[in-house]
């Protein structure tokens, strides 16, 4: 069994656990239902209080940085050599976003999703139900499995379609070169030799275009998941007060910082045809932006903004859990798996291994760490 094989066994048994666990709170119970009766009026409080404008709108800003400085530093030192940005500093930089993606997902994510789901104030509008956090997280699991796999082998196809022409004039060619001749002609034998070696190198160019294709795919996925929490992030960000703003501001330039890091090194490796540096630099200001668009939502709903309503919770919770499974599968199946199966990563020395390692278990921390506050 594969390594990628064995991350997709460890990922589904996971996540199936979390669709059953009894963790996440029952709706169904007498308790929640006195609780939810008792809290009715708050479920649909709105507007924020104590809200300073300057302070928020200069958030905006903040953030925005923190997310190009983690997104554009693995670009444009890749594109840009008279940066002199380490090799290795990329390198650590990929790792290290390896282990921020799978703890976002399992700290920041997913406990996020049962939260909100569990809040008494939706009742039983999601059916007395209380593992959806887990049931969504698995079915982003496997709709991102499918999805890639669609992908990945259309673009397969369509190369494999564009040299079938080419490949039989080759096999062709071939046959006849091989016909032995009365007088035992070398030149044949030469020409014989040389076309198999063409052959062989052909067959590692479409090896290697399949794999840059289903790093392309994969690589959208997991800005995808990015994308679609850190709505959710400025969201939240935008209507916090006092010194919960502040603590949260902080953590969340940490995250940004991070999570940027990690999707920028994956940005810097993709190879592009045409305009690489342009698509990679697209990519990684749609991040910059993403969560500075949540916060400006924010603050133009602000004053009938419901947090507790069934409404918002029930959005939250969803989003929340499809980002869970989307970066879990990512993490697991296409960075943590991947990545360490490489032969360029087998051929590190120990030392170089160690780092890489190391690497990933600090991004890992790092984000269990932000947790606190985030």
């Amino acid at each position: 069994m594969t390594l990628k094989n064995q991350a997709l066994l460890a990922l589904y048994a996971y996540t199936s656990l979390v669709a059953a666990s009894p963790l996440s709170p029952r709706h169904g119970s007498h308790d929640d239902h006195d609780h939810e009766h008792g809290e009715e009026l708050d479920c649909f409080a709105s507007g924020v209080e104590a809200w300073n404008t300057k302070l928020h709108i200069g958030a905006i800003f903040i953030v925005l940085v923190a997310g190009g400085l983690g997104s554009f530093l693995p670009v444009l030192g890749y594109y840009i050599p008279q940066l002199h940005i380490p090799k290795s500093a990329l390198t650590m930089g990929k790792f290290l976003g390896t282990g921020v993606i799978i703890a976002t997902a399992l700290i920041h994510m997913l406990p996020g999703g049962v939260d909100a789901l569990g809040n008494p104030c939706i009742g039983s509008r999601m059916g007395n139900y209380g593992a959806w956090p887990g049931v969504l997280a698995i079915m982003a699991i496997l709709v991102m499995h499918l999805m890639e796999f669609l992908l990945s082998n259309h673009a397969m196809g369509k190369h494999e379609h564009s040299h079938g022409h080419q490949e039989q004039a080759h096999s062709e060619q071939s046959s006849e070169l091989a016909k032995p001749s009365l007088a035992g002609d070398q030149e044949n034998c030469d020409a014989v030799a040389v076309h198999t070696h063409h052959t062989h190198v052909h067959g590692l160019s479409f090896i290697d275009a399949r794999g840059a294709r289903a790093f392309h795919v994969s690589t959208y996925i997991l800005e995808l998941g990015i994308c679609l929490h850190s709505v959710i992030i400025g969201l939240t960000l935008s209507v916090a007060t006092g010194s919960e703003f502040t603590t949260l501001l902080i953590a969340i330039c940490f995250h940004q910082l991070c999570e940027g890091l990690a999707l920028g090194s994956r940005l810097a490796q993709m190879q592009h045809k045409n305009r690489a540096f342009l698509r990679a630099a697209i990519s990684a200001a749609v991040f910059m932006f993403i969560t500075p668009l949540g916060m400006v939502i924010g603050i133009g709903v602000r004053y009938s903004y419901q947090p507790n309503s069934p409404a918002a919770l029930i959005s939250i919770g969803v989003l929340d859990s499809l980002s869970a499974g989307i970066l879990l599968y990512t993490g697991l199946v296409n960075l943590l798996a991947e990545e360490f199966g490489t032969l360029e990563f087998r051929g590190y020395g120990i030392s170089k291994k160690a780092m890489c390692f190391a690497a990933t278990y600090i991004g890992a921390g790092i984000m269990a760490l932000i947790g606190k506050w985030a």
